[in-house]
């Protein structure tokens, strides 16, 4: 869920919020709140795909990187 900065019109206090479009939208029609224009940020998973799967993934690339060849690309 993205993060945005917004300030208060009244007090000047800046905060950052976690919330949906639909509920940034609501915020800012409010009319008390402006938002501080800058790139919002998604928080995701974290590490490569690969340290996320289980053994049995992880043994059969092994076995295709084994098959493919020295030129092989395949990460394991």
């Amino acid at each position: 869920m993205p993060s945005y900065t917004f300030r208060n019109k009244e007090t000047g206090e800046v905060t950052d919020e976690f919330c949906s479009l639909a509920e940034r939208q609501e915020k800012l029609d409010s009319g008390k709140y402006e938002q501080i224009i800058g790139r919002p940020e998604i928080i995701s998973m974290r590490g490569d795909a690969i340290s996320k799967t289980s053994g049995d993934y992880r043994d059969l690339l092994k076995r295709i990187k084994k098959g493919a060849g020295k030129g092989n690309t395949i990460k394991v």
